[in-house]
């Protein structure tokens, strides 16, 4: 019970300082998932272009890189980040 006070109390004064605004933002919060995400789409197609389909690394990294940068921008966009 008192864990939960203090943890409350915590992040009431996090919210007030000019930080904690920045981080505790909703758009903060899309922008990371969405990067972390991504970051996870490229580095699994990529093995999979490479190792599995035996395609050529400059053409799979081209192909990736290229579909995960527009879909980080739809991603931005549905979630209203930009």
């Amino acid at each position: 019970m008192l864990e939960g006070k203090l943890f409350r109390q915590l992040i009431s004064r996090l919210r007030s300082t000019r930080i904690g605004k920045l981080f505790l933002d909703k758009k903060f919060f899309n922008y990371t998932w969405i990067g972390v995400f991504i970051s996870i789409l490229n580095i699994f197609f990529l093995w999979l272009f490479i190792d599995v389909f035996d395609v050529p690394t400059i053409i799979a990294s081209i192909i990736v890189i290229g579909v995960t940068f527009f879909l980080r921008y739809v991603l931005f966009d549905i979630n209203k980040v930009i």
